[in-house]
């Protein structure tokens, strides 16, 4: 009869236990790319951030768990490594991801796992070998909202500066992206609009992704733009609101002094006064 049992309980269990091993690798690996996978490779040369590969050798895991629940935090702290990488790649801020422990303690794992299963940093090739002029225009409309995202997005410029070099686009709701190409390379900028990493930009674009496409015109925008607007921050001065408020004011007092000229000489009531003379005669 135990033996029974013990055969019942195996065929049960042991199934089970494969299942749950399979999905927990599973779930690593979702885990990362959905958090990690659209800034970060293991193995694949680096991205927006650095590539993680033998991270776990490299810091910690103390450090680890502080850095990736909130790496502005540290940075702000003053902790010398999170400022060192802050300023490498270029002030770029990383998403504070909203996880537990034990979900950074999983990706951790899986990069572990997997640090030393690549053969390498793959190159990155191009999707803009062939751009032309008139895809960059096509990228320019849509970035500029003229062109509507086939799959009903919010235009680029809905949060971030309009890189036409007005004083009024300068200052605006995310990061300017004049210079994206510098700072994140053409692979960084293609990762973002495919995977946005950052919590506002995934919400807007939850189940209304860009088409290749739009994709490719938009990188051949902002690469066209990116010398231009990376010279002009280097030279531009701050906000011109203060500029446009002064000369606002003045259009005012020029508009009001004109319509009020004629009771700088007449009382204000000589209109009566008069209606009552030609009222006398």
């Amino acid at each position: 009869m135990n033996r029974y049992v013990l055969l019942i309980s195996l065929v049960v269990v042991l199934p089970n236990l494969t299942s749950s091993g399979q999905t927990g690798s599973t779930d690593a690996s979702a885990l990362f790319q959905s958090k990690c996978g659209i800034c970060h490779t293991v193995g694949k040369g680096r991205l927006v951030g650095p590539d993680l590969a033998g991270v776990n050798d490299r810091r910690p895991e103390e450090w680890l768990l502080k850095f990736i629940h909130s790496s502005q935090a540290m940075v702000k702290s003053g902790d010398p490594d999170a400022v060192a990488l802050f300023e490498e790649f270029n002030k770029t801020i990383m998403p504070d991801p909203g996880i537990s422990d034990t979900e950074i303690k999983t990706i951790l794992q899986y990069i572990a796992e997997n640090s030393g299963a690549s053969g390498g940093a793959t190159a990155y090739e191009s999707v803009l070998a062939d751009a032309g002029s008139e895809e960059v225009e096509h990228g320019r409309k849509l970035y500029n909202g003229n062109i509507a995202f086939a799959n009903g997005g919010p235009s680029c410029i809905a949060c971030h500066n309009g890189l036409s070099g007005t004083y009024f686009s300068e200052k605006s709701y995310a990061k300017d992206l004049g210079a994206s190409f510098s700072t994140l390379g053409e692979q960084g900028v293609k990762g973002i609009l495919e995977n946005p990493p950052f919590p506002v930009m995934a919400r807007a674009f939850l189940n209304k992704p860009l088409l290749p496409e739009e994709t490719r015109a938009l990188l051949a925008f902002l690469q066209q733009a990116d010398p231009q607007q990376a010279a002009k921050a280097a030279v531009k001065p701050g906000s011109g609101f203060m500029l446009y408020g002064l000369l606002g004011a003045a259009s005012l007092i020029l508009v009001f002094s004109a319509l009020w000229y004629s009771r700088k000489s007449k009382s204000v009531n000589h209109a009566i006064y008069k209606r009552q003379i030609r009222s006398i005669n």
